[in-house]
């Protein structure tokens, strides 16, 4: 029996050979996704509670209705100025069809750049999608662009929501 396991490891080593490049490129393409703005948790919500908690949602809404998502980004760059740390974050929101069309958009609907005495790790929001009384119902594309104004950075997250 051991011998056959053996046998495994060796041929799989054998047939699937990972070079020392391959694991350095993948070591590295790691450390990028773990550095640099980034979201660190999210959640959709039909609605926010009285304690700022969201009530989960698996993406499934009604038309006419406001969408509540949780959000929280880390990775940001901070600047010194005056004695304080400032940040300087803007979100942006859409709600688009499968082949693009607008049926939503806020620019700037957040924007971060208040001072504080350390610099900070992560920034939580919440914000929200209006979906249009008239959108049929369907599978549609809410997308959530978070801009570093200080690196220069962005990043989005798009996920698909289904109206009913």
């Amino acid at each position: 029996m051991i011998l056959i396991l053996i046998g495994m490891l060796l041929s799989s080593l054998i047939f699937a050979p990972v070079s020392a490049a391959a694991v350095e490129l993948a070591e590295t393409a790691l450390e990028e996704i773990e550095t640099g703005l980034r979201f660190s948790d999210m959640g959709w919500s039909s609605d926010e509670d009285d304690f700022f908690e969201y009530v989960p949602n698996e993406g499934v809404f009604e038309r006419g209705t406001r969408v509540w998502a949780f959000l929280e980004v880390t990775g940001f760059e901070s600047y010194f100025e005056d004695g304080y740390y400032y940040n300087d974050l803007a979100v942006d929101v859409y709600l688009k069809t499968g082949f693009g069309l607008r049926l939503f958009r806020q620019l700037d609907v957040i924007e971060f750049n208040d001072p504080s005495d350390q610099p900070e790790e992560y920034i939580w929001f919440y914000l929200w999608v209006d979906i249009p009384w008239w959108a049929p119902p369907g599978t549609y594309i809410a997308e959530v662009v978070v801009r570093d104004r200080v690196s220069s950075q962005e990043v989005i997250h798009a996920e698909k929501l289904r109206v009913r």
